[in-house]
């Protein structure tokens, strides 16, 4: 809620990846145990590595970076036909998911209708991914779309924030980041942003939260 010092609320960015799009842990752990790896390696095959912010920072392809991931998942050479079905069981996985996740559709629908505060996407991808986004009728959802790769700038770098709320025209005290990563979350607040850490289970908060200020009735 906002404090008696901050402006009133003027743009909401929401990230993408587990946030207005599916991307959960614990599917990535299933995957884990089908392929026989220890809940938590495939995650952190994708994430826990140098390339993860090179590719997001656009310095990298996606073709080096899933090399790299592949890498970190097989660490010996009885590993390489399990981790590679474990990437085509990722690759499965995420074309599965809905683009916009149904509740997040309604609650951004809302947000436009209400039209009381501009809306941005700020999303660590890889190249191209806005163009894919528009292609697939996402970003006609949100004002401003920043895919980080595109951009050259990746959370939890602070400039990062700062340029969304410059793209949407509005000061950053008065921009609400939406992200599902707590480090991503501190990193915008740092940069002057105020912060939400969301949880799909916790949709609900969300909603009193935009309520609250006065987003949404």
């Amino acid at each position: 809620m906002r404090t008696p010092d901050q402006p009133k609320l003027r743009a909401v960015i929401f990230d993408y990846g587990g946030v207005v799009r599916r991307e959960d842990r614990a599917d990535y752990g299933e995957i884990d145990e089908a392929c026989r790896f220890p809940r938590g390696a495939l995650w952190s095959a994708l994430h826990d590595i140098p390339e993860y912010r090179l590719s997001r920072e656009g310095a990298i392809d996606r073709d080096a970076y899933r090399a790299a991931a592949r890498r970190k998942l097989a660490t010996n050479a009885a590993d390489e036909a399990r981790a590679d079905a474990a990437l085509e069981a990722l690759d499965r996985y995420s074309a599965s998911q809905p683009l916009i996740e149904p509740a997040m559709r309604v609650l951004l629908e809302r947000l436009r209708a209400a039209g009381r505060v501009k809306l941005g996407l700020l999303s660590n991808a890889l190249r191209g991914g806005t163009e894919r986004l528009r292609a697939a009728g996402v970003t006609q959802l949100f004002d401003d779309a920043i895919i980080s790769a595109d951009v050259g700038l990746a959370k939890p770098d602070p400039a990062v924030f700062l340029l969304a709320a410059e793209r949407l025209g509005v000061e950053p005290g008065a921009c609400l980041m939406i992200d599902d990563q707590n480090q991503h979350v501190e990193a915008a607040i740092t940069a002057g942003l105020r912060a939400h850490l969301h949880e799909r289970q916790r949709m609900p908060e969300l909603i009193a939260l935009l309520q609250a200020e006065e987003a949404i009735d």
